[in-house]
């Protein structure tokens, strides 16, 4: 009797840590719009296995921040673009949108329920898309989607993080190129730190780097007395080739160092900032 009411602990404690998490939002495949040449991004969302998402009014917030910050702007659709029809414009949903917040530094994908709700299973879905205005094709662009925005399921606000989780992707994605975000590009072999290019720069550079398999890697500013400035990239990242820009303008010129750091590799390199 005792080893099965341990056995039934235990299966009642791992359902409970399982059920926490209900929905897992992040951000997919980057692209350029035609016509139009906004670059765009989908809003995703994966239903967990052993759960469902009675999908209620929602309000999917996310932050930008562009390298130089004019580089783009948010552009706000009514209606939103590619919108899941299930959730777009019917009798139980009205219809979806994008709007500027914040005064232009972020952008939400809003889902308002009339009716009955309609029941997201096992899986993933694309939720909608998001787009801006490209001002800077040589400057990039970073999302964070925030932990505050309005998740709810049916007339229930869901709570992050026991009820839905986010993923980001920390990188800045050049506007003239869809190098960052999985975007069905090919995967490298080897994990590679690249020269910086230009080097020497000012102020701005571009460091490229290669990853094998999706890692939790950092790539981190030093200067020449080894103290630490900045963190360009800290976080998990799926397999691929991406970019990051760094913005020196707030730096005296000399020699800078970037380091680049994951369970499986790391490197160093040296690069020359001259105004």
């Amino acid at each position: 009797m005792k080893k099965f009411l341990i056995i039934l602990f235990a299966i009642l404690i791992s359902g409970t840590v399982y059920s926490q998490v209900k929905v897992r939002i992040f951000l997919d495949s980057a692209g350029i719009s035609n016509p139009g040449g906004y670059w765009k991004i989908n809003v995703k969302a994966q239903v967990l296995a052993g759960q469902t998402w009675r999908v209620g009014s929602s309000n999917i917030r996310v932050d930008k921040l562009t390298i130089p910050d004019t580089a783009a702007t948010v552009k706000a659709d009514n209606p939103a673009i590619n919108p899941n029809p299930n959730l777009h414009s019917n009798a139980n949903y009205s219809t979806m949108t994008t709007t500027s917040i914040s005064g232009g530094t972020a952008i939400s994908l809003n889902i308002t329920r009339l009716n009955n709700c309609y029941v997201l299973n096992p899986g993933t879905y694309k939720l909608g898309e998001i787009r801006f205005n490209r001002i800077n094709l040589a400057g990039c662009i970073r999302l964070t989607i925030r932990t505050t925005s309005v998740m709810q399921d049916s007339i229930t606000q869901m709570v992050y993080p026991t009820a839905w989780t986010i993923t980001n992707d920390t990188s800045c994605i050049r506007l003239d190129s869809l190098v960052g975000i999985a975007n069905n590009q090919e995967i490298p072999t080897t994990f590679k730190l690249y020269t910086n290019y230009p080097n020497p720069f000012n102020p701005v550079t571009t460091i490229k780097y290669d990853l094998p398999r999706s890692a939790n890697i950092t790539i981190s500013i030093y200067d020449i007395l080894g103290k630490e400035l900045t963190k360009l990239v800290n976080g998990y990242t799926q397999a691929g080739s991406y970019e990051v820009i760094w913005d020196a303008t707030n730096y005296a010129s000399g020699t800078y160092f970037y380091r680049f750091e994951s369970d499986a590799y790391k490197d160093v390199k040296k690069m020359s900032l001259i105004k």
